[in-house]
């Protein structure tokens, strides 16, 4: 048990006869391969993203996410440099 595959969203061991999913190197229940922020299972064929740290999101949640954070960018003008020759 110490040793055996462990799932990366619950770190709870995973017994060689049961059935999972795989993203990269990460392992995981069939349960447990589902998006962070809105809960979905995630199925065979979904688009999804893997965060470095082995999360899984949804291409919808991600998506809705980029956006907001390029709208709060954009919101933000960009900071003035004055030079020596213009003081």
């Amino acid at each position: 048990r110490r040793f055996g595959t462990k799932c990366t969203a619950c770190q709870q061991g995973i017994p060689p006869t049961q059935v999972v999913r795989k993203a990269q190197d990460f392992v995981y229940h069939l349960h447990c391969f589902a998006c962070i922020i809105c809960s979905r299972q995630l199925a065979t064929g979904d688009e999804f993203y893997l965060m470095e740290d082995g999360r899984l999101v949804c291409k919808e949640d991600y998506e809705t996410a980029k956006q907001n954070d390029d709208s709060e960018a954009g919101a933000k003008r960009p900071r003035t440099t004055i030079t020596a020759k213009q003081l």
